[in-house]
């Protein structure tokens, strides 16, 4: 297989958004997955696409490995930039 290409790329984070999708909208490994998955979109925004194909698949296993859960009555507080 040849270096990867835009289009590698842009299936391989079609298919980790639809896993990612299928995670209700506050799991914390949903929330992980969408930030590795908006990276892809920066690598291969930059022309990186064997970085963005990494990122992609850590996206992948974040959903499929469940690596973050909340515990029942915990809930993740996103901050802002400037707080």
């Amino acid at each position: 297989m040849g270096e990867p290409t835009r289009e590698d790329c842009n299936a391989a984070v079609a298919e980790a958004r639809a896993l990612a999708g299928a995670l209700p909208a506050d799991h914390l490994s949903r929330y992980f997955a969408e930030r590795h998955l908006l990276q892809a979109l920066a690598e291969a925004g930059n022309g990186e696409f064997d970085e963005c194909l990494d990122m992609a698949a850590r996206a992948s296993d974040e959903v499929r490995e469940r690596r973050h859960e909340l515990r029942p009555g915990e809930r993740l507080k996103v901050l802002g930039a400037d707080e």
